[in-house]
């Protein structure tokens, strides 16, 4: 008469006596996990992981490159500031013709129309306003 097969696995470091049925499917996701390390090593995955240390997540080494960052805030923020001041330095005319332009987004042809102004005029003084605005903002 053949003896009944016992099956065991690994579990913590202590031998459990298992169905067969359980040893068959636990070490197929055993050799299905080794060969999908083995499949990433061949490809070059590298795994955030492999970065962690005692004192650090592997994650947070990394650069975030789509965030922006904070120095680049603080500039652009200054930059708006100065802006803003320089702006204030404008005549009361030259300042309507900007904030059309740039803050309501009409172009130099849709201001002649309503205006009557020709609109190379109006592209004159734009250009005469940027230059002072320059000016100013290099001070």
């Amino acid at each position: 008469m053949a003896e009944k097969k016992e099956y065991r696995i690994k579990v913590q470091g202590q031998l459990v006596p298992v169905s067969e049925e359980v040893y068959l499917t636990y070490h197929r996701m055993k050799r299905r996990e080794i060969y999908l390390e083995e499949r990433d090593t061949t490809n070059g995955v590298f795994y955030y992981s492999a970065l962690d240390t005692e004192g650090t997540n592997g994650e947070d080494v990394i650069p975030d490159l789509v965030s922006p960052r904070v120095e680049d805030a603080a500039v652009d923020k200054l930059l708006a500031e100065k802006l803003h001041r320089c702006l204030a330095q404008l005549t009361k005319e030259e300042q309507e013709l900007i904030f059309t332009l740039f803050f309501q987004n009409k172009s130099e042809r849709q201001l002649a129309a309503e205006t009557g102004i020709p609109q190379k005029t109006i592209n004159d003084r734009r250009h005469r306003i940027l230059v002072k605005l320059k000016k100013l903002m290099k001070i």
